[in-house]
């Protein structure tokens, strides 16, 4: 076993830059779970903005306008001065004004224009006013027209406007509708594998891709085919030690949730093959005649492109059409599809289910297609 030795001896070496890796992905996968984890879907609750009502009607229906903004915002009291106006809006004094005209009450049923308003250019907060002016109008020409006078119409379009429906949750997740802590770390795993496997695993093979190293060993009592024996055994001893270290992470930091997740083992599958799939590109870069300060810049592109791409940084949920399309020719991007699947369901259809194992299938033929470029490529490269 003096190849596998050797194997394990050039994997010590290495050590430094693997917990270095291990220790990026335990800071950002920690950061978002406790960033993001911790939010609360029930707490949600409406935005109160600084605007101004300019009532130049003083009438019942202007003032009932008037008032049932205040109990969705701060209505200010600013003059009815333009420039005044222009000011506070410039230094976000307040964020909205609406100005009602003359006759308002008058003509309200005859005239469908919207009030005209003042509002931070661009903002979407103004929009969000005006679906709240344009609801409570709508109302009381609805009743006016049905026969009620105006003071009933304000009364019964405050009692409708007023009423808060009782919403509930569906919790898909198993967690309040949140994403469990351990799924942000299970994003984050591809990283991890990528770069600590395609950066040790190289480096050894680069060792031993070495032509005096490799006619030294075939000098002595061991074969070739023993020598690619110990080497594929100090593949899968890495490759699962490394996977051992990324999969014990979040039940060392989460075990309650961790333990007790229904999907478990289909998050154990999916970081198992990721690992196949680390381990092929890993021996088909080192297929390759590289130098050793190639190898570094390689790795970085192959694991930060991939992952940035497919929806390990960045969510996949915000990412481009094209980005996704191209995403697709990716296994990591089949490995993320899986991972949001098991975090946003607590428990899995059947088309879920045949959706996970395709993704499955698919991460596993890139690992054979990977594996065989690269047995083709060692077997053309000159010894």
């Amino acid at each position: 076993m003096t190849v596998f030795k050797g194997f394990l001896t050039i994997t010590k070496r290495n050590l430094g830059m693997m917990f270095l890796y291990i220790a990026v992905f335990l800071t950002i996968s920690i950061f978002v779970s406790k960033t993001l984890g911790d939010s609360d879907l029930s707490g949600f609750t409406a935005k109160r903005l600084n605007i101004a009502v300019i009532d130049r009607d003083e009438s019942l229906l202007s003032k009932g306008l008037k008032n049932h903004l205040r109990q969705f915002h701060h209505v200010k009291d600013v003059p009815d001065d333009a420039a005044v106006l222009q000011d506070k809006l410039f230094y976000r004094d307040i964020y909205y004004a609406v100005i009602i005209p003359e006759n308002f009450e008058q003509n309200y049923t005859k005239n469908t224009e919207k009030l005209p308003v003042i509002k931070v250019p661009g903002s979407t907060s103004g929009h969000y006013v005006d679906q709240q002016i344009n609801t409570f109008l709508n109302n009381i020409r609805t009743l006016t027209a049905g026969g009620f006078s105006a003071s009933e119409a304000l009364e019964y379009t405050e009692e409708s406007l007023s009423f808060r429906p009782n919403v509930r949750l569906i919790d898909q997740t198993g967690h309040n509708g949140n994403m469990a802590k351990h799924a942000y770390m299970f994003q984050y795993i591809p990283y991890i594998i990528l770069s600590i496997l395609c950066y040790i695993l190289s480096y050894i093979m680069l060792s031993f891709g070495n032509k005096d190293v490799k006619n030294r060993i075939l000098c002595s009592c061991t074969s070739t085919r023993s020598m690619n024996l110990q080497l594929i055994l100090g593949h899968i001893v890495i490759g699962l030690g490394i996977f051992l270290i990324c999969v014990s992470m979040p039940a060392i930091l989460y075990p309650k949730d961790f333990l007790t997740d229904t999907n478990l083992p289909y998050y154990l599958i999916n970081s198992f093959l990721m690992m196949l799939v680390a381990l092929s590109i890993a021996f088909l870069i080192s297929s390759f005649p590289l130098r050793e300060e190639t190898i570094n810049g390689i790795v970085n592109v192959v694991s930060l492109g991939m992952s940035f791409i497919c929806g390990v940084f960045v969510s996949m949920d915000i990412l481009g059409k094209g980005v996704k399309t191209l995403a697709r020719f990716l296994p990591v991007y089949w490995y993320e599809i899986v991972n949001n699947l098991l975090a946003r369901n607590h428990s899995l259809s059947a088309s879920q289910t045949n959706e996970l194992w395709q993704c499955y299938g698919i991460q596993l033929l890139f690992a054979l297609s990977f594996l065989a470029v690269a047995m083709v490529i060692r077997r053309k490269r000159p010894s």
